[in-house]
């Protein structure tokens, strides 16, 4: 079961390498074509920061951090009996992690792409790697949320 976290974090990261080869390849640095007018762009940027650009230019700590909490992650699967609803998340989390890690590492920030305007707001842009984290983190508190209502009898292989 655990093998299967690995060749699944590794296919979801060759899907985030790609996408990020495509755009820039296809776009230049803060271009943007936008694909839903008013409501969809493929943009362009390099972020610096974190999410939302917090911690914007703290590369160094943002690669520390990074790595600590992929060290945490990969000591934790192993130590642990995982569910196939774990691998999923587990999966999710360390291609994510491991995409914009490898972007801090080679090109100094994110490389970011998906942008959307929700009415007059506009969405931070980001990119594959980030979605994984938010949906590996969001089956997290689902699982936690569910084995506080349930407890443990609803985690199954």
């Amino acid at each position: 079961m655990k093998k299967k976290i690995f060749i699944s974090s590794f296919i979801f990261l060759i899907v985030d390498i790609l996408s990020k080869v495509i755009v820039r390849n296809t776009l230049t640095l803060n271009e943007s074509i936008p694909l839903i007018p008013n409501f969809f762009n493929l943009t362009y940027v390099i972020n610096s920061g974190a999410a939302f650009s917090i911690l914007e230019g703290k590369q160094l700590f943002l690669i520390i951090l990074s790595i600590f909490v992929l060290g945490f992650l990969i000591y934790y699967i192993r130590k642990e009996k995982v569910t196939i609803f774990q691998v999923f998340y587990y999966s999710l989390l360390i291609a994510g992690i491991l995409g914009n890690l490898l972007d801090r590492i080679i090109y100094n920030g994110v490389i970011d792409f998906f942008s959307f305007q929700l009415f007059s707001y506009n969405v931070p842009i980001f990119n594959i790697a980030d979605t994984y984290i938010v949906i590996g983190v969001g089956l997290i508190f689902i699982e936690l949320i569910r084995k506080e209502i349930y407890g443990n009898k609803s985690n199954r292989e």
